[in-house]
Order: structure tokens, then sequence, then C-alpha cells
């Protein structure tokens, strides 16, 4: 919703700023010439847009980063978690959770970061389903052995769902947006009071 909004307004600055330009034109209305030189407007229109937009309305990356911040802020994720090698969680077969693919520029260490609280939040969730001996697809499980993997299932944390939880409960206001210091996403500014 709020990538819509931003969408939206950037169309409508760049439909603004082409209409107000082309009143200005000599050309006849509706000639050849006259739609030649609105088309460049528009070109125009869209990289002064650009240009305005890193100010205007932060890049996708550093909304979700923000986000992800603030997720990490609730007290099942407040940890100062360590660096771990090693594979991650990812939903199981039947598992409610997930979100479609989605690719961000976030930095490597914000990344680690993400994918150990994932890890250790869904670490024993995990370790139950192993020793239950419930982990991948299997057509012999019984109704009971099918809910009970349901259940730790839903307990998993995989990257995917703290970053979509982060984007539904942590989205930002787009007004506290309107001016923003971007840099990279892992060095954004803090928000002016």
């Amino acid at each position: 919703m709020l990538i819509k909004r931003h969408r939206e307004a950037e169309s409508q600055f760049v439909k603004d700023l082409v209409e107000e330009r082309a009143a200005a034109l000599t050309e006849p209305v509706d000639t050849p010439p006259w739609e030649q030189a609105v088309a460049r407007l528009r070109q125009q229109a869209r990289m002064e847009a650009a240009e305005v937009r890193p100010v205007r309305w932060p890049a996708l990356d550093v909304l979700m980063e923000r986000a992800l911040r603030e997720r990490w802020q609730l007290p099942d994720l407040a940890r100062p978690w360590l660096s771990l090698s090693g594979r991650w969680p990812a939903c199981l077969s039947g598992c409610e959770y997930g979100t479609a693919e989605r690719a961000f520029t976030l930095d490597e260490p914000f990344v680690l970061q993400l994918r150990t609280a994932a890890w250790r939040v869904s670490e024993p969730a995990l370790k139950e389903l192993e020793d239950k001996n419930l982990i991948g697809p299997r057509a012999d499980l019984s109704e009971e052995a099918q809910e009970e993997r349901e259940r730790l299932a839903a307990l998993l944390y995989p990257s995917s769902r703290i970053a979509r939880e982060a984007v539904e409960d942590h989205r930002p206001d787009p007004e506290d947006d309107q001016v923003v210091g971007v840099g990279a996403a892992g060095n954004m500014s803090a928000r002016s009071a």
C-alpha cells in the first residue's frame, strides 16, 4: 500500500510538471511537433522526479530495513544475536507463513543479523520437528502427526516471516518520510524530530 502511494505521488508529480510546462509550448496543440515536445517534457519530468525521489520518497530498501529494525525491538527478537554459520530455517510444506520473493539491497551484516535472529528464534521448534521426525514431505504421517507438524511449523520464524511482520506492523508513516536523508540502506540517517 505504501509503495503504491509513493508511485502514485511520483506519477502525479510527473503529470503536474508536464502539464505546467506544456502550457508554455509554442507548437500548435495535437500536432506531431507538439507531441514530440510533450514527450521530451515527460522524459525530463521523469528524470527530475528520479533526482527528487531519494529525498522525497525513500527507497524501498530503506523502508524495508527501517521496518525490520523496528520489528527487532519487540521482546521475542530483541536480543544481542551472535553470528552463526550454517543453514537457515525455511517454511516447510504446509507452512502458512511466507512472502512473495522480492529483492532488496540490504547491507551484508544486516542480512546476517536477520538470518541469525530467524535461526535462533526457530531453533527450538525446528529441533522438535527433527526429534519427532516430522521434516520433509511425508505421505505416511497420521492426522495427529500432521497436526503436530503444522503446530510446530507455525512456531518457525524464517527471515521471510520476520520481513512480512516488519512490513505489516512497522510500516512507516508517509508524512514522516517526506524528507529523509538516504544513503546506503544500512547508513540511513535518523528521522529528524
